[in-house]
């Protein structure tokens, strides 16, 4: 894996040039035409390959390029940058003071009595696919730390864990009830990346509470984005994953690798209900850790990739803000379909950002 450095000059000479070019927003993708003809449209030229992917209908061209390396492009408009969203991401927190954060990173909530400080990573991580400014889909999104994981917590504690997800989903949907009315609201994502096998529900006792949290959320509006679990299994089998059969609002995502092919490591089966890049993914970790820079898999990134993108729907959809199902039925709508291997279970369907065209390829 390479080292990464971050550098402001670097930082200033990669920020992503603008052009314009026609855009057409049908009807049903957004409540209301668009004042003009023309949208500034953003090319980034330093991204990882999972965003020009997701913005592209074509296959990643790597010609040489490692997964790794930030030389892939990524086009998207200003209307998808997720400003004025709010993406609360139940983890391990967030480092908000990381540079590609700008000042849009905050933890809000721990259900330790700690200091909400980041100490694994893994936050941190989902927040840089969501919204990081080099690695990030919505690039202006507010990212909110839930705090529900520590590494000094005893996991195998199944009550205690379970309990710490419930407290923490049912702190997020205080804070979007709270903000529903504010000026500039433009709607809520809850992200949550991880899964736990059933039997560890089933030794808690108390499934249901975090299943009847997880619906009361989607009830008020929130939408909801899961990650479907890497334990080479179906799905229906890790939760919260497996709730989306009773709770049809909840987005469970699986992961693909650069061919296009379902991601070794990744749970399978009907309860997917789209899948992302999430192998080799280059994002954001704690500031002392290689730079701040880490390339990993797993549907945890691929789930916060789909994060990014409904983010950037609520820019152009103002129908759907509150619309979990409505949201989860358009994003189903535009994913590229029939072209991912290993995915015959379920999910056949790569999410796609509906930009027109591809990336144009320089290669020297």
């Amino acid at each position: 894996m390479k080292t990464f450095t971050f550098s402001p000059i670097a930082l200033l000479l990669s920020l992503p040039a603008v052009f314009t070019m026609p855009i057409t927003v049908s009807p049903r993708a957004a409540s209301k035409l668009l004042p003009c003809s023309k949208v500034n449209v953003i090319e980034q030229g330093t991204a990882p390959w999972s965003l020009q992917r997701i913005s592209g209908t074509a296959p990643v061209t790597q010609n040489g390029r490692p997964t790794d390396e930030l030389s892939y492009k990524y086009r998207y408009t200003e209307l998808d940058d997720g400003e004025g969203v709010e993406v609360y991401i139940v983890d391990t927190g967030i480092d908000t003071e990381h540079p590609e954060f700008g000042r849009r990173a905050r933890n809000a909530i721990s259900t330790f009595n700690d200091d909400l400080e980041e100490n694994s990573g893994h936050g941190t991580q989902i927040a840089g696919a969501i919204g990081s400014l080099h690695y990030g889909v919505a690039k202006n999104v507010s990212l909110i730390g839930i705090k529900v994981f520590s590494p000094l917590f005893d996991s195998k504690n199944s009550t205690a864990l379970i309990a710490n997800i419930t407290s923490g989903v049912e702190s997020a949907i205080l804070m979007h009830n709270a903000r529903k009315a504010a000026k500039g609201f433009k709607g809520s994502i809850m992200n949550l990346g991880f899964g736990f096998p059933k039997e560890l529900f089933d030794a808690a006792g108390n499934s249901d509470a975090l299943k009847k949290m997880l619906e009361k959320a989607i009830q008020s509006g929130m939408h909801v984005t899961v990650a479907a679990g890497d334990r080479k299994r179906d799905a229906c089998t890790d939760f919260p994953a497996g709730y989306v059969k009773d709770i049809p609002g909840l987005i469970v995502v699986g992961a693909t690798d650069v061919f296009d092919k379902r991601l070794e490591t990744a749970d399978f089966g009907p309860c997917i209900d789209l899948h992302a890049p999430g192998g080799n993914i280059v994002s954001t970790t704690l500031r002392g850790v290689n730079g701040g820079v880490k390339v990993d898999s797993g549907t945890f990134l691929s789930a916060a990739l789909v994060t990014g993108v409904i983010a950037g729907e609520m820019g152009k959809n103002i129908n759907l803000r509150t619309d979990p199902v409505g949201m989860k039925r358009l994003i189903k709508d535009k994913a590229l379909k029939g072209i991912l291997g290993g995915v015959e279970a379920g999910g056949d369907l790569l999410v796609y950002t509906g930009m027109p065209g591809n990336p144009i390829e320089e290669f020297v």
